[in-house]
């Protein structure tokens, strides 16, 4: 039987509550449930790494994932250079037949003995350097180094999405055939749209009303758009003078991030329809999805966008952008619009928020679209990465 060996220590870093950590914490339980079926392959996750290279692993996967989500939070950069430093050498004492990392952002040096699976989830910093290139990366065409020895060095990369697959290929001239595409997958029964018990009590908590608001989850930076959103939000209330229909934010963000929307929303005349609620559990998450009028996810780019498969399968209406991943992944579940058109936006909320029979339907579409992104095919498409990638380094490829 071979192994492969999953690196989840990301998930004891502020990452966990983000898209990389969902993406880690929700691709272990799918290969903890597919494991049971596999008897050619078993996995293994990293739950602890030393910096001198000793590791804890464990088959136990899902314990794992609610061990490292309820642990103490590491400095990201502390994390990193442990990863750096350490995991080719836990690697090579624990001999697995492939090693994988699910978060590109910390590749290990020297030889793990064993080829290595990278996940790639975006390369939106080469896209939009001017937002997304630091200081601590120098110049566009330093990050622009840096994810060349990330994914170059790899012996396959799983991409999120087609668009991510394409960025790799026409940005960093990584060879198709050493990328593979498995999309992100989501745990249906953690976003069902069957209305739960509580949904009611954490809609009143927060202050809200079923159908009186629109909900936009996720940071709140350059490409998630939120000035075209909250411009679209001031068109329909404009267009409804008695309308009272307030755009809810959910998500950690920083002070100035908040600031930035708060002042975004003054300069269109909708501070008070602004309602910034903080981070909020997936169950919490889940009742403001099934009570909201629409999810808007206009975003300028995605790796993949989480928010809009939880939404459908939750069965709240989506209104989303019409390029990158966003197009790929919500099809014709969803609206799709030019992210810089907040008529288009504001067109698409208003029709949501006024007929209940389309409401209906793109709810339903959604539903049926977010099966697609189970979390038991992301399981199966990567197993079936680390089979392929065994094989031919069994082979000699």
């Amino acid at each position: 039987m071979a192994t492969a060996l999953l690196d989840l220590t990301v998930l004891a870093t502020h990452a966990r509550t983000r898209g990389i950590g969902r993406y880690v914490a929700d691709l272990a339980l799918g290969l903890a449930r597919a494991g049971k079926r596999a008897d050619d392959l078993r996995v293994l996750g990293v739950e602890e790494l030393g910096f001198a290279g000793g590791a804890q692993v464990t088959e136990d996967l899902s314990g794992a994932v609610q061990r490292l989500s309820r642990s103490s939070v590491q400095a990201h950069a502390t994390w990193a250079y442990r990863v750096r430093v350490a995991l080719s050498a836990a690697a090579r004492a624990l001999s697995p037949d492939v090693l994988h990392t699910g978060h590109p952002n910390a590749t290990p040096l020297g030889n793990p003995g064993c080829p290595r699976v990278t996940t790639c989830h975006d390369l939106i910093p080469l896209r939009f350097p001017k937002h997304y290139v630091g200081w601590r990366d120098g110049t566009r065409a330093s990050r622009e180094w840096l994810d060349r020895r990330r994914f170059h060095s790899a012996d396959h990369v799983i991409a999120v999405s087609e668009s991510t697959a394409n960025d790799l290929i026409t940005l960093l001239g990584v060879s198709s055939q050493r990328i593979t595409v498995v999309h992100n997958g989501v745990d249906l029964a953690r976003w069902s749209s069957e209305p739960g018990e509580q949904d009611g009590a954490v809609r009143a908590r927060l202050g809200l009303s079923e159908s009186h608001y629109v909900l936009c989850v996720g940071s709140a930076d350059f490409r998630k758009n939120h000035h075209r959103m909250l411009a679209a939000l001031a068109k329909v209330r404009r267009a409804r003078p008695d309308s009272d229909v307030v755009m809810v934010w959910a998500a950690r963000l920083d002070l100035g991030m908040q600031l930035e929307l708060r002042r975004s929303a003054l300069e269109h005349g909708v501070s008070g329809a602004l309602k910034l609620v903080g981070y909020v559990s997936d169950d919490d998450l889940a009742a403001l999805y099934r009570g909201a009028v629409a999810q808007l996810f206009p975003s300028r780019a995605e790796g993949f966008g989480y928010p809009v498969v939880e939404a459908m399968a939750a069965g709240c209406p989506v209104v989303t952008s019409d390029r990158s991943s966003l197009a790929e992944i919500a099809g014709d579940a969803a609206y799709q619009v030019d992210p810089e058109d907040d008529d288009a936006i504001a067109d698409a909320i208003q029709t949501l928020l006024t007929d209940s029979g389309e409401r209906d339907r793109m709810s339903a579409r959604g539903t049926v679209r977010a099966r697609r992104f189970a979390l038991e095919r992301m399981a199966e498409g990567t197993l079936e990465v680390y089979r392929d990638v065994v094989a031919r380094a069994r082979r000699g490829d």
